[in-house]
């Protein structure tokens, strides 16, 4: 029998505090990505250069954005130096069409090489933009398109990719 039954020192624990509803990351104090940046992924796409317009549409992703349905808004500083809002869930859409129209515009031959020479966190975000891109363009020749970019995604990534797009707490 133990000496100390009326101890209860070691119970000092919050356990609620663990809730994962409540938990707050530090990460998520940064300020949100806003995007990519869409000139510069159009120059690069009207020079033929694929593998950078790629990089540059994955670049910056507005991941960091705690609700997807528009309650919060970015600030964004526009051409004429003005501020102007945009909606979150507006952010998110233009970002998943400009590396959607990235993703349409590369040669089905050309797959596998660009997406060998990404990063693994590229990957794992080129991964949550197919799954987007599916979601929200649903015409029959872009989810092919998407399709065979995601059995080259996967071939690289691995089942860890798919299963850090569910659970990843930072959505698109």
């Amino acid at each position: 029998m133990a000496k100390n039954l009326e101890n209860t020192s070691y119970r000092k624990l919050d356990v609620d505090a663990f809730d994962p509803e409540k938990f707050v990351d530090c990460e998520d104090a940064e300020t949100p990505g806003i995007g990519p940046d869409e000139r510069l992924v159009n120059q690069l796409l009207q020079s033929a250069k694929l593998q950078e317009a790629l990089k540059a549409s994955l670049s910056n992703p507005p991941l960091k954005c705690k609700n997807q349905y528009g309650e919060y808004e970015v600030r964004r500083k526009s051409l004429s130096q003005n501020y102007g809002f945009l909606n979150l869930k507006m952010i998110k859409d233009r970002s998943t069409a400009l590396v959607t129209k990235v993703l349409m515009n590369v040669k089905t031959a050309d797959i596998e090489g660009m997406v060998r020479s990404l990063t693994d966190d590229e990957v794992n975000l080129l991964m949550k933009f197919i799954y987007k891109a599916m979601d929200t363009q649903a015409d029959n020749a872009t989810c092919q398109y998407l399709l065979s970019w995601h059995a080259q995604v996967l071939a690289r990534g691995g089942y860890g990719a798919i299963i850090r797009v569910f659970c990843d707490r930072q959505r698109l």
